[in-house]
């Protein structure tokens, strides 16, 4: 019975050897087969025990292994954090570049719209109202010569009328002279003849025509005393209403001169305010062009700084991904190193090694 129990003992023990064993070989392989550093560690740990190599050499090595695979994780966030910091760093810098020329393209477009183009057509309005302003004084002085002009010839008219009817009521007076000498014969249609041309000269409106209507009634009596008296009378009106006519004139000359010169100085000063107001649309033009240009620059310069945040952020990206890649495969590798590790202080590992060694 006790040996019964024995051999049952014993066929246990080597059946959980051989299972251990089987366990132990899976996971060698397993880690032979799952990467490269995997299968390295595993070959390392064969050959070491071909050679017959102390154990804890070969632990040693693992351990060291593992270790480097460590630093080099760390090195690698260290690289990828001085990365991202000059990346951050150069970021800012582009974004701050790239707000400063949104504002200057803002505020160069606010004064183009409310300023510099409001202040143009300002500009142009008032050089149109200057323009009309020229034009209506050009329009005003032509008239004002068409008109002084007209009543010039009009008043040169009346003044010869009067002069004629002045030598008319004298060859009247010579006439009415020489009747009452007795030196010609009084000769009724003469008289009445030289009236009615000093009636068709005279308006008959002014104060000296019921003058000339007694005239020519009287012009049929011999009362010569009466009608000197009356011609010289109505030869007086006549020479006074020509001298009033003639300061009529001086004045209406005078006036109009004045008024030519106020009109050519406006003029003048239409002109001046003319040149003043084309300056100021060259100036204001050309302010315009300028700022359009800068515009256009800061656009240029925003589209290149728009540029170089995309290339800096397309160039971070594939540095991440990369970064995000190598790291995945070190903590993979770091994972096996850590099971190689392990496995290597695990005595199904020391009995693995023999095993192989008996082969």
């Amino acid at each position: 019975m006790q040996k019964t129990i024995l051999a049952l003992l014993i066929v246990m023990c080597t059946t959980l050897q051989v299972q251990e064993l089987q366990q132990a070989n899976k996971q060698f392989d397993k880690l032979s087969q799952d990467s490269p550093v995997g299968k390295f560690l595993m070959d390392l740990a064969q050959i070491h025990a071909e050679v017959q190599g102390p154990l804890d050499d070969l632990k040693e090595t693992i351990e060291k292994f593992y270790e480097n695979l460590q630093e080099s994780i760390s090195q690698l966030d260290g690289e990828f954090q001085s990365k991202q910091a000059i990346h951050l760093k150069v970021l800012q810098n582009y974004e701050s570049n790239q707000q400063d020329a949104q504002i200057d393209i803002a505020q160069s477009q606010d004064q183009l719209d409310n300023v510099l183009s409001r202040n143009k057509e300002n500009i142009e309005k008032r050089l149109k109202q200057i323009q009309q302003n020229i034009n209506d004084n050009r329009s005003n002085i032509q008239r004002d010569k068409l008109q002084r002009n007209q009543q010039k010839d009009q008043n040169v008219e009346h003044i010869h009328e009067h002069q004629q009817a002045t030598t008319s009521i004298d060859e009247a007076l010579s006439l009415v002279q020489g009747l009452s000498s007795g030196n010609i014969a009084f000769v009724e249609a003469p008289m009445k003849k030289t009236l009615d041309y000093i009636k068709q000269k005279v308006n008959s409106k002014e104060e000296y025509a019921p003058l000339v209507d007694a005239l020519i009634s009287l012009s049929g009596t011999q009362d010569t005393k009466q009608i000197k008296e009356l011609l010289n009378k109505l030869r007086n009106q006549i020479v006074d209403s020509m001298i009033q006519l003639t300061s009529d004139e001086n004045d209406a000359q005078k006036m109009f001169d004045d008024r030519q010169k106020q009109l050519d100085s406006e003029f003048q000063e239409f002109q001046t305010q003319v040149n003043q107001a084309t300056y100021d649309l060259a100036s204001i033009s050309a302010r315009i062009d300028q700022e359009k240009e800068f515009t256009k620059q800061r656009q240029s310069d925003l589209d290149m700084y728009n540029s170089q945040i995309e290339m800096e952020n397309n160039n971070f990206a594939a540095i991440t991904g990369l970064y995000n890649e190598i790291r995945s495969v070190r903590l993979k590798e770091l994972k096996i190193a850590e099971d190689a590790k392990n496995f290597a202080y695990s005595s199904q590992f020391r009995e693995l090694l023999q095993s192989k060694l008996n082969k």
